[in-house]
């Protein structure tokens, strides 16, 4: 992973068709400081036309991993963005409701841990599948005629925005990991349960409390104090259960 003082950040290209544009977005991340970059089941090879786009990065590329799953590249990240040219602000669709580059930016200027920004593949993007392994979506506004950017001017553009949101020098503070989040969400469901609320409702709930925890960067003591009072509260429910 890489940036400074505490946030690490990954690139994932998931099923990169061309290997210029692999080579293009190494390139992006040397420019702004990156090196840790993950193909997931690359269609493409790392050839001479990734080699040439690269120019002055090719450590980048020498030092990308491949794996076959976007769950092998994310199993050790706190926090996992996904990129969309496809935002959605409908009720219903939870996942696709974007920050736009800048916004990002700024939360992750303020944030420590470990950070995953996902890309899809050049003709497709994510599937509906992929967003759902994400916490949140950054899209780049554009014009409603033409709004899907190559995969490698995306990156440039979003790395530029962390890059300068970098400059601004405000506090850091430490990201909930993973693993609070998860818990988070089973004691939500636990208590949804309990109150005899419907599971389709239940999971929607829970979806939407991790999207508040994400988007909102919240830190790993905010969280701590909400899953402490989530679990006494289901402890103490399933207390009086047992005493029926």
């Amino acid at each position: 992973m890489g940036l400074r003082e505490g946030l690490r950040l990954r690139v994932v290209l998931i099923e990169p068709e061309s290997g210029g544009n692999i080579g293009s977005v190494a390139r992006a991340m040397k420019n702004f400081g990156l090196k840790d970059l993950w193909l997931v089941n690359p269609k493409a090879r790392i050839d001479e036309a990734a080699r040439a786009m690269a120019a002055h990065a090719i450590d980048v590329l020498e030092g990308a991993k491949n794996v076959g799953a976007l769950r092998e590249a994310i199993r050790d990240v706190d926090l996992v963005i996904g990129t969309t040219s496809k935002p959605s602000f409908g009720r219903s669709n939870l996942k696709r409701i974007p920050l736009a580059p800048e916004e990002l930016a700024e939360r992750l200027g303020r944030a420590k841990g470990a950070v995953a920004l996902i890309f899809g593949r050049e003709s497709i993007g994510l599937t509906n599948e992929e967003v759902e392994q994400c916490d949140l979506i950054v899209s780049i506004p554009a014009s409603e005629e033409y709004p899907v950017l190559n995969v490698a001017a995306s990156a440039a553009i979003i790395l530029y925005e962390i890059h300068r949101g970098f400059s601004m020098g405000w506090p850091r503070r430490r990201i909930a990991s993973e693993d609070i989040k998860r818990r988070l969400e089973d004691r939500l469901l636990d208590l949804a349960e309990l109150a005899g609320i419907p599971s389709h409702r239940a999971k929607l709930a829970s979806r939407a409390l991790r999207n508040v925890v994400s988007r909102s960067f919240a830190t790993e003591r905010e969280a701590s104090l909400l899953l402490g009072v989530l679990r006494k509260a289901s402890d103490r429910a399933l207390g009086g259960r047992r005493s029926v």
